[in-house]
């Protein structure tokens, strides 16, 4: 474990069209010391986009009204937005696996999710970019 790592440090951009599951991941995010942002749509983020930098990363479900979760995280490396991203879905299946790992996404969980492990895979996607950014 690296000492230094702080959640505190980190902004993670939730985009979820469910409020309830939405509201619950912030929820989860900040018990565990992160401070997020939610968005209904991958269209509100990208109007809202906050300068986090290295210190955002983005948690989208794939499902999305407008844009998917995975069209979303094209469009941000299209602008060369390079923030780690996890991909929630409850479609549990190997085409939609090989989709997100094909547009860039730190990992992939299906719901619903352990919520220790969905905090142990972002943790170890933003030690991953700081590695890879220093």
């Amino acid at each position: 474990m690296d000492p230094r790592f702080l959640p505190s440090d980190y902004t993670v951009l939730v985009v979820d069209g469910d409020p309830r599951d939405s509201a619950d991941l912030k929820a989860l995010l900040e018990r565990a010391g992160y401070r997020a942002r939610t968005f209904r749509s991958g269209e509100a983020l990208l109007e809202d986009l906050p300068a986090c930098g290295e210190n955002c990363c983005l948690i989208a479900e794939v499902e999305l009204p407008g844009m998917t979760g995975l069209e979303l995280i094209s469009r941000l490396r299209q602008d060369n937005i390079l923030a780690p991203a996890v991909i929630l879905t409850r479609l549990g299946d190997v085409p939609t696996a090989v989709r997100a790992m094909r547009a860039d996404v730190a990992d992939y969980l299906t719901k619903p999710y352990v919520e220790r492990d969905l905090i142990d895979r972002l943790r170890s996607a933003l030690l991953r970019q700081r590695a890879r950014l220093h």
